[in-house]
């Protein structure tokens, strides 16, 4: 399907690794990135968050506790201390010593490996516009640095859209992604009159109505979290650009 102003190329099977592959390593570590890697799924979804001293780390959570052996908020801790955090052993054993990748060091990684990447930033409970430009402008400071025009575009998005805002302001040719939880056909219809910009939503707010007017719009649409083989394909059946799942090669089996 053809997407107006929206250059990137479909993830294969319509299938993006959720945090890497989820289900089956330790979500945003660099083990997650490499399976995803190695099972050909060639599109990648992850997080990049503020460290105190304005570092960008690609964690998921307000808070350490979940995925780490540290505690409190992200943002209060500077990236030496965030580094030394085992990111590992929460999920599996063997998996112990796994740390929070840096953002700089390991976007190079992805796109060696062929990896097509979906930036989600993520910030703290109502930050302000401070934090929100920091985080925005250091995102785009390293991606200008970084980039090869031979590699694709990434897709970078957020539920804050003042950064998307940001970011298109700074990076005028690189595609965004507006996230929401709900879908309406007011929403479809503001994104169609930006270009370069997507739609990312919870598939449960997904109906056959309003998928129908996405791509009467030419609005890219990409579905989160898909985890069921039958919902996967009900959304395929609908044309969305791409879900995210937490084990792609599940449901590429199935």
């Amino acid at each position: 399907m053809h997407y107006k102003h929206f250059p990137l190329t479909p993830p294969q099977d319509q299938l993006i690794g959720h945090r890497g592959v989820a289900a089956l390593a330790p979500e945003n570590t660099m083990a997650s990135f490499r399976l995803a890697a190695s099972q050909a799924i060639n599109w990648i979804e992850f997080d990049v968050r503020l460290t105190k001293d304005h570092e960008l780390i690609i964690f998921h959570d307000d808070t350490l506790e979940r995925t780490t052996n540290g505690n409190g908020f992200v943002y209060e801790h500077n990236l030496e201390q965030l580094l030394n955090l085992d990111a590992g052993s929460w999920f599996a054993p063997h998996f112990a010593g796994e740390s929070i990748p840096l953002f700089n060091e390991a976007f190079p990684q992805f796109l060696q490996w062929g990896l097509h990447c979906n930036i989600e930033m993520k910030f703290p409970p109502q930050p302000d516009d401070r934090h929100i430009e920091v985080l925005a402008s250091r995102l785009c400071d390293i991606l200008q640095s970084l980039w090869n025009p031979l590699y694709p575009l990434p897709l970078i998005s957020s539920f804050e859209w003042k950064a998307i805002e940001w970011v298109r302001n700074k990076l005028p040719n690189f595609p965004i992604g507006f996230l929401s939880e709900d879908c309406t056909p007011l929403l479809i219809q503001q994104i169609a009159q930006i270009p370069n910009a997507a739609l990312h939503c919870d598939y449960l707010a997904l109906t056959p109505e309003l998928l129908a007017q996405a791509r009467i719009a030419k609005v890219p649409v990409l579905a989160y979290t898909v985890n069921e083989a039958s919902v996967a394909h009900n959304l395929f059946s609908e044309n969305v650009f791409g879900v995210f799942s937490d084990n792609p090669q599940q449901l590429r089996r199935a």
